[in-house]
This record gives structure tokens, sequence and C-alpha cells, in this order.
């Protein structure tokens, strides 16, 4: 009995010792999977899940404001307008800069770019994690802007620094010397004014120890100065700082949430100063933006040196073989290379303006504020475009798979996005309407809006032309291709209306602009993300989805998205600004529609969650894949046979006489969407 009760504990210990090994076991193993992993793969994975979290928190943010619009009066932020500026902030640039961007250039340009150029991995493996575990710390930090609490803080204008803080540090005693030995006392004046005269003091004292036993009296210093000689260069000192002391009389009560007040696109020139909103949060907010930039930065170099270093020989100079998503990945990239460092320096010089005293954009002191406009602009517009663009991959796969048919014409669809590319460079200024822009600008901006149409339009036909005569297999992917064309037929209607001068004058700042932008992001650039990820969801993850679910999906994100946004149109025809927490009550239908959209809208995203984590549940695997991903080795052995195959076709049809019978052989004998049945195994 005893001897139990003593070999008891010890049994026990080890039990706990197992444990305790199994669970540093299982610690390991998560880090050595998720947190030190090189593998493109698994850093693809991961940049996935983090959009999806990063995804949800955004959507968060937006039933936030659709509570404070549900009607007049609404009590949810309780009358606080920077509360409610502060989540539009921090819910625009997590959903622009945390979501859509890490999904498609860190999620599925990491999986599939190494895959279609023949390379087993990116060119730097290890900067590709470092690239990925940046946008943690800036989601976190813009995170934290939406739940600022208020505090109270003072400013100080720029003319008062005219001495830094250590040269009037130094200067102390010799003041007080002289005030001390010339023997002069308020006590041989008996009037109050004399008094008052003699023993003025500003009404800020300075924050410096030892520093309050003088008081930069001006009175006294000219007093001084007529009853004792002392040399030129004091007197050119005191009255700098005197007229500086007379100048920093700036003290105010203000909020350190003001940071919202420009907008979520922190507009200068109340971005570029203190006393607008505080010295913190708005700091928080623009570093985030670069830690985003400085990670799009790491992604784009890595995967475009990867395109140019490690392609394979048979496919350096034949970029119509490789996979249109790929194609369009590879364009949007180099369109991020381009006008990822203009909002960098825009970023960074409204920091220097805000810390280090210079006058960018602040017209008080020589600046412009249009300039940054401008800079912002020139990101802003062909950023849409970079979104866009890899959702039109998406599209031009699925379409062909789902309805056993090429495409229309892949020549012409490449042609396409590029012109839309460049195009989209030279269109920032239809956002520019307002600053004072002269008729030969507005006309520029205008006409090339309307021309960007032209090649959308070559999209839309293309589409349409591969539909006809066509056997169509009808999956998740297909249909959320069908959601995203309409969305994008009417997205893009909507938006031919802003490029008409007086249209969007009359529009601008309304609901209006919201509709058309959600639109375009919400529903053509998420939805067609969707399809993107149900298309590739055994590729990526190995499983197979619950079809159910993702049907459930569909229906309630698409009708969400169309309920929450279609009656802001109307809202903007009637003048209603945005970016106001209050309405008047006739809008009040329109208001609650858009806010039962919502609702709809999230619970898509609910059902699209409840499909990943069944998938993990269930665990059903494939027993083959239909669209034939196979590993890079298969991958580069059928792009080598398909160019030696097409130059031997080349040679057979060269004896052809006739033109289009010749075309017509050399360009229908393969298939990019077939299964790779020719592959020697």
């Amino acid at each position: 009995m005893q001897i139990s009760k003593v070999i008891t504990p010890f049994f026990s210990f080890s039990k706990l010792f197992l444990l305790f090994n199994k669970l540093n076991d299982w610690r390991k193993y998560l880090l050595k999977k998720y947190a030190y992993t090189i593998n493109h793969k698994r850093i693809a994975i991961n940049y996935l899940y983090f959009s999806m979290w990063t995804g949800l928190s955004g959507a968060f943010l937006a039933t936030m404001i659709r509570l404070e619009m549900a009607y007049p009066g609404s009590p949810f932020f309780k009358g606080d307008s920077i509360r409610y500026l502060q989540v539009i902030s921090a819910h625009g640039l997590i959903m622009v800069f945390f979501v859509v961007v890490p999904i498609l250039f860190g999620g599925f340009a990491n999986f599939l770019i190494p895959y279609h150029v023949g390379s087993k991995d990116v060119a730097f493996p290890r900067l590709n994690s470092i690239g990925f575990w940046i946008q943690p710390l800036g989601f976190v930090l813009i995170s934290k802007v939406a739940f600022l609490r208020s505090q109270y803080w003072h400013y100080y204008d720029k003319a008062s620094f005219f001495l830094p803080t250590l040269e009037k540090t130094k200067k102390r005693t010799v003041f007080q010397y002289f005030s001390e030995k010339v023997g002069i006392s308020s006590s041989t004046f008996t009037s109050e004014d004399s008094f008052f005269f003699f023993n003025w003091r500003s009404r800020k004292p300075l924050k410096i120890e030892d520093y309050s036993s003088f008081s930069f009296n001006p009175l006294k210093l000219f007093f001084m100065e007529s009853v004792m000689f002392v040399p030129e260069t004091l007197w050119y000192l005191a009255d700098k700082v005197s007229s500086s002391r007379r100048r920093k009389v700036y003290f105010t009560k203000c909020s350190n949430r003001t940071l919202t007040t420009s907008g979520w696109t922190f507009i200068a020139p109340l971005s570029a100063q203190t006393k607008f909103t505080g010295v913190g949060a708005q700091d928080v907010l623009l570093f985030s933006v670069v830690l985003a930039g400085f990670s799009t930065t790491i992604s784009f170099t890595n995967l475009l040196i990867t395109r140019r270093t490690l392609i394979s020989p048979g496919l350096r100079n034949r970029r119509i073989l490789i996979p249109f998503i790929t194609i369009s990945l590879l364009l949007t990239l180099r369109m991020l290379a381009i006008v990822t460092p203009i909002l960098g320096a825009a970023v960074i010089m409204v920091l220097m303006d805000r810390h280090w005293q210079t006058s960018f954009f602040d017209f008080t002191y020589g600046g412009d504020p249009i300039l940054f406009q401008h800079l912002f602009w020139f990101f802003g517009h062909p950023e849409v475009y970079i979104l866009i663009i890899p959702t039109f991959g998406f599209t031009n796969i699925i379409i062909p798979y789902n309805t056993t048919r090429r495409l229309s014409s892949k020549h012409h669809m490449v042609w396409a996005i590029y012109v839309m590319a460049y195009m989209g460079y030279l269109v920032w200024g239809h956002h520019m309407y307002l600053v004072g822009l002269d008729h030969r600008s507005r006309n520029m901006y205008s006409t090339i809006t309307i021309m960007i149409s032209l090649p959308a339009t070559i999209k839309v036909v293309n589409w349409t032309l591969t539909f006809s005569n066509s056997a169509i297999k009808v999956d998740t992917a297909f249909l959320f291709t069908i959601a995203y064309i309409l969305f994008f037929l009417v997205g893009g209607f909507t938006g031919m209306w802003l490029s008409h001068v007086g249209l969007n004058i009359s529009m601008h700042d309304t609901f209006y602009v919201i509709a058309h932008f959600h639109l375009m992001l919400a529903g053509v650039t998420i939805t067609g993300i969707f399809a993107g990820i149900y298309f590739y969801f055994y590729q990526i993850f190995g499983l197979k989805y619950n079809r159910s679910l993702s049907y459930a999906h569909l229906v309630y994100y698409a009708c969400g998205v169309w309920i929450t946004f279609l009656p802001m149109f109307f809202l903007g025809f009637a003048g209603l600004p945005r970016r106001v927490h209050d309405f008047p009550a006739i809008f009040l239908g329109w208001q609650g529609m858009a806010t039962c959209g919502q609702f709809l809208t999230l619970t898509g995203l609910c059902f699209f969650f409840l499909t990943i984590f069944m998938s993990r549940v269930e665990r059903k695997h494939y027993l083959s894949s239909s669209l034939g991903f196979v590993r890079w080795q298969k991958r580069v052995h059928y792009y080598l046979y398909k160019v030696k195959w097409n130059q031997y076709n080349e040679n057979i049809a060269s004896a052809i006489p006739n033109f289009n019978e010749r075309i017509l052989i050399r360009d229908n004998y393969f298939s990019e969407y077939e299964v790779f049945r020719v592959i020697v195994k």
C-alpha cells in the first residue's frame, strides 16, 4: 500500500513529462511548417489564410459603418463623427492593402508563377518568407487606428522654432545674469501697469528643467537695451527668442483621433500637419502603409526576378504559351513596380512635413497640396486595374474549361489587358476635376477614360463568343464567373458616367462614387478571387469542398452585394454626400435596404469560412485532378513538347499554299486547357 503511494506520483510525473514532450514537438512542427517555412506553396497558403482573417475584420468594420447609417441619428457611434471616419479609414486601407493585394500577389502569384514558368521555387525563398511576416505587423498597426481613444495634446507652429532647445538652455544663465545685475525690480514701480510691465509671462511656459526662473519679457529686454550696453549678438538672440515666445501661444484641446479628418485617402494638407491630426495616430497609419508597400515590393521583386532568371528555356520568348492567369499576374507585378514607389514617396514626404519641418504640401510655407493628390491618384487608379486584371486571368481559364472550348481569341485578350494597363496610367486626372484643371486637361482625361472601355468591351465580346455553341459544365467556380461578368458590366457602365466632366462634378464625393467603387472591388475583384479559389481549391489545399455550402456562399454574397450598393446609386443621384455619419430621414428606405444587404453579404462570407472549415473536417480528396495541375517537372515537359510540336507543324504547314488552312493547322493542334495526355510518364 505504501509502495503504491510512493510509486504513483512518479507515474503521474512521467505522463506529464510525455505530454510536455508532445506539446513541444507539436510546437516545433507548427513553427517549422508555418513560421520558418521557405516553400513557396506553404507561404502562398499562409498569405491566403492571413487574407481571409483580415477580410473578416474588414467586413466587420463595414458592418459597423452600415449600422451607423441604418437610420438617422443612429446611436451606434453615439454621434462621434471622428470615430466614424476612423472606422472608414481602417476599413478602406485593410481591404485594399491587407486583403486583396496579399491574396493575389502573395497567395496566387506565389503558388502559380513558379509552376507555370517551370521553376521549383521563387528566386529568393527566405526573402519571400520575410515579405509575408511584414504583413501581420502592418495589419496590427492599421487595426489600432479604428479603436483609438481620445487624448489631449498641444502643438507648436513652425515659426516658433527659431532656436533649438539646447541653445535656449545654454543662454538661460546669460539672460538670468543680466536680469539680476541691472538692478531693476518691480518694487520701484507702484502702479499696476508698471508691475505688469516687468512681470509679464507668456501663457505657455517651457518644459525644461530649471528654466522657469526667467520669463521672456520683451518689454523688460527692451528696457535693458536702453540702459546698458551689451553685445549686438545678444540683443539679436533676445529678439528672436522673445518674438518666438509671442508666437508660441497655440494651445488647444484636440483629439488624437482626428487623423481621419482627411478621409481614408489621408489627403494632404490636413494629414501633413500635426495640428489637424495629432501626433501618433496618423503616424501609425502612415507607417502601416509603408510596411504594406515594403512587403509588396519584396513580393513583386522576387517574382519578377523568378520569371526573368528561372523560366524554362522553351518559354523565355513564348509568352503566349504561359497560362493567362500567369500572364495577367506578371503584368500587374510590373505595374506594381512602377506605382508603388510613387505612393511610398508621397507618404515619406507627408512624414517629413509632419516631423522634419519641410513644406512639400503645406501651402502656408510654399508647398502644393495638389501635388499629393496627383501622386496619390497616380498610384490609386492604376491600383484598381492592378486588382482587377488578375481576375481576368481567372475568367479566361474558367470559361474555356467549363465550356469545353478554346477562348475565342487569346491574342486579343492579352493585348486587351496590356492596353488597359498602359492606359490606366493616364486616367488619374478624372479624380481631380474639382481642383482647378484647365479645360484641355479635363478633355484629355475624360477622353482616355472613355477609351479604356474599348479593351473591356473586347473582353466581354470574347467571353460571349466562347459561350456560343458550347457544352457548359456548371460548378461553383463557373457560377462565380457569371456573377463576376454581371458585376463587371454594371460597374464598368456606371464608371463611364464618372468619366464625363459635368456628371463627375455633380456626383463627386456622393454615394454614387461609393457604389461604383465597391461594385468594382467587392463585386468584381472579390467575386473573381472567389472563383479562382474554388477553381484551384484542390490544387492549393488538396481537399474537396462542400458544393452545397459553396452555392449558399454564392447566393448570399452576390445578392448581398447587389442589395447593398444598388441603392447607393440612387442616393448619389439625390446628392447625399459620403463621409457624413448622419442623413435626412427621407433617405431612410434606401439606407435601410443597404444595411440589410450588408448582413446578407456577411452571411455569405460566413458560408465561405464554413466551406473551408468543413473541407478540413471531411478530408475528401479527389481521386484525380480534372484540370491536370501536375508537378513542375511535368509542366516543363509539356511546354517543351508543345514548342517542338509547333515547330514541326510549322514545317509541315509551310508546304500548304492556302493561307487559311495553314493558320488552321498551326493554331488548332493543341489546347492549353486539355488534360496532359501527351506527356510520357
